[in-house]
């Protein structure tokens, strides 16, 4: 009896069918594993940079980097399956990081330290995103021998290549050039600090002798101000400072506040009771 030799597309079909092709990674897989890697990354430095720039020990922001490294580690395994959990994390992590208030003002004020951080973690997040969900589909078509690319998808791989490199370049510029949006003056000239969500924009003030000073929240985040400074340790200490104005639990949620007049030359603190490590050093002179 004649018997027919299988091609490899028909020996490749069958083998799918089986459900033995559970390990592959094409281009789009791989695609996934290097932009989800870059991702992992900037959840890192982020945490290492506030660590040992700021003295703060992020804790939610180290769980995210555990987690997504993990993640990752089974993304590298070549499952099928794997590209749509990075594609899932990715979208997951990213809308949940980019929604607080905090980031949204790194966001959208360029002269934050971490605005280099979380522009490439965009980059790298949309790339996994939208390369897992590619690689997924392609992985369970199970049609064809050879894994080939649509016709699309260089167009479309060339478009994600040209977002990360120019947000890259963007937050890299923003990097290397001095920003003055730190300090500012309101319109009548009294000296002014900005609040993101959880900091302080700027921890150090000059006020002239017998001026005012300007505090104002940029984010939506409830801040509670005093006299006095958290130490090193994470410990709150309020203390009454002579010459300087008395601040007890001063509810700033949305708008501003007017601290002074400073009628006496010398160095004050206040501190938001709700974040740790949130100083403000005042050199009134």
């Amino acid at each position: 009896m004649e018997t027919k030799e299988k091609r490899p597309e028909q020996a490749y079909r069958s083998t799918s069918a089986r459900g033995l092709d559970r390990t592959t990674r094409g281009p789009l897989g791989t695609l996934t594993l290097i932009a989800f890697l870059g991702y992992v990354l900037m959840y890192f430095v982020g945490f290492f940079r506030v660590l040992f720039v700021e003295g703060i020990f992020f804790l939610p922001m180290l769980l995210f980097a555990v987690f997504t490294l993990l993640v990752a580690g089974i993304v590298a395994t070549g499952f099928r399956w794997a590209p749509l959990l990075g594609a899932v994390v990715s979208l997951a992590t990213a809308t949940f990081v980019f929604l607080q208030p905090e980031e949204i003002y790194v966001l959208t004020h360029p002269a934050h330290p971490l605005f280099i951080v979380f522009v490439p973690m965009g980059a790298f997040g949309l790339v996994a995103l939208v390369a897992g969900v590619g690689a997924t589909a392609q992985n369970y078509r199970g049609v064809g021998y050879e894994r080939r690319l649509p016709r699309w998808s260089g167009l479309s791989l060339s478009g994600l290549a040209g977002i990360v490199v120019g947000m890259l370049i963007v937050s890299l510029i923003v990097g290397t050039i001095p920003q003055t949006g730190a300090v500012s003056a309101s319109s009548n000239g009294e000296p002014t600090v900005h609040m993101t969500a959880a900091q302080f924009v700027q921890n150090v003030v000059l006020v002239p002798k017998g001026a005012k000073l300007l505090i104002i929240n940029d984010s939506s985040a409830e801040h509670l101000l005093q006299n006095g400074a958290w130490d090193a340790s994470g410990t709150p200490h309020a203390a009454a400072e002579p010459g300087a104005p008395t601040l007890h639990n001063v509810d700033i949620t949305n708008g501003s506040v007017e601290v002074g007049p400073f009628a006496t030359a010398g160095v004050y603190h206040i501190y938001c009771t709700l974040h740790q490590g949130m100083n403000l050093t005042i050199v009134v002179q």
